[in-house]
């Protein structure tokens, strides 16, 4: 393997989110590119995110024992102070069941997300040798206040991935690690309390999200985090306290969701007005938390996906994208997600327009 040219590390700039992994709790995969269609992503940036998107349940620990991260004890034992609202203990527990029962029975190990993402990376860098890397940690999905629980395996994974990647790749080509969670959820589930912010704000969430920052910051890298803003949503605002009042974060590339929901369009502006002023700011233009005490640099997500190509409705969407971000290009952190990689690939042309404009 060629060795790549040492590469200045950086914010994530003009990126692309590339999914990889299990796809679902049914042992499918997301199609891995060959090198011709890795080409072809590459021809539109010269940096990827490769992102696991499912749980996975199993870990094996900086002794070499292998562990589960989440046990139906864990939910049947879970204490009543976890729930954001106690009156709704009961209901909590029952839907965590619901929701672990197909991830206990897929039982994943981080270590697969890890050697498919080392080997896309492999031979990315073979290709272009000076591409930006962001590797990944997976998802707790939708068991929430039990996400602590979670962050051992998170940090499992930032050290297997400097294992399993090459030394020189490692080194030169990997900028840092994404948290794939893409919300603080409280509605009940979490506590959330703004004014501790030096105590993960009192939540499960945010202590995960420290945990890895702290792995990931000791390594040197970079901690890069791509939230949705929805501005009814109080996990919206829980974001901008994160952003702007800790260091967990040295990138955030907020998401505005309105490609998917044509209701969120004034998300746009808000998202806007946050990358100037380089804050989260609430839907009055507000700095949440009331200063930025924070180092993270804000940007933008552009969002599009086959939806493109089959709903007409879909195409002035994405175009308002452009228009509300296109003068940041360059200037501040941007990604694309297209969903699926067969799409990233047929939108590579879309993508290497609009950051080469």
């Amino acid at each position: 393997m060629r060795t790549p040219e040492v590469i200045a590390k950086q914010h994530m700039n003009k990126g692309v989110l590339l999914y990889c992994g299990y796809n679902s709790n049914y042992n499918t995969k997301y199609t891995i590119p060959n090198d011709d269609q890795l080409r072809q992503i590459l021809d539109s940036t010269d940096e990827v995110l490769l992102i696991p998107i499912t749980t996975y349940n199993r870990y094996t620990d900086e002794n070499g024992v292998e562990k589960v991260a989440l046990t139906r004890e864990d939910i049947e034992n879970m204490p009543v102070e976890w729930a954001g609202d106690p009156n709704r203990y009961e209901i909590i527990k029952g839907e965590y069941f619901a929701t672990a029962e197909p991830k206990f029975a897929a039982n994943y190990h981080v270590q697969d997300y890890v050697d498919i993402a080392a080997d896309i990376a492999k031979r990315m860098v073979a290709i272009k040798p000076n591409v930006r890397l962001w590797f990944s940690v997976p998802l707790a999905e939708c068991l929430h206040a039990l996400t602590h629980l979670f962050a051992e395996s998170y940090v499992s994974c930032v050290h297997a991935i400097k294992r399993t990647v090459e030394p020189e790749i490692w080194e030169n080509n990997v900028q840092g690690i994404y948290y794939t969670g893409e919300d603080i959820v409280t509605s009940g589930y979490t506590k959330f309390d703004p004014t501790i912010p030096e105590q993960d704000f009192n939540n499960p969430i945010v202590y995960s999200m420290r945990k890895v920052s702290e792995v990931v910051h000791a390594y040197g890298k970079e901690m890069l985090w791509i939230p949705y803003y929805h501005d009814a949503a109080p996990s919206s605002r829980n974001l901008g306290y994160v952003v702007n009042l800790t260091n967990i974060f040295d990138t955030v590339i907020i998401q505005p969701s309105y490609f998917f929901n044509a209701t969120r369009k004034d998300g746009l502006e808000i998202i806007a007005k946050s990358i100037e002023r380089q804050a989260v700011l609430d839907p009055e233009f507000n700095v949440i938390g009331g200063e930025k005490k924070s180092n993270a640099l804000i940007g933008f997500e552009m969002e599009i996906d086959s939806q493109f190509f089959n709903d007409e409705s879909y195409v002035p969407r994405y175009y308002a994208y452009e228009e509300a971000f296109g003068k940041f290009v360059g200037k501040y952190p941007t990604a694309y997600y297209a969903g699926y990689p067969e799409t990233l690939i047929r939108v590579g042309d879309i993508i290497k327009k609009f950051y080469n404009a």
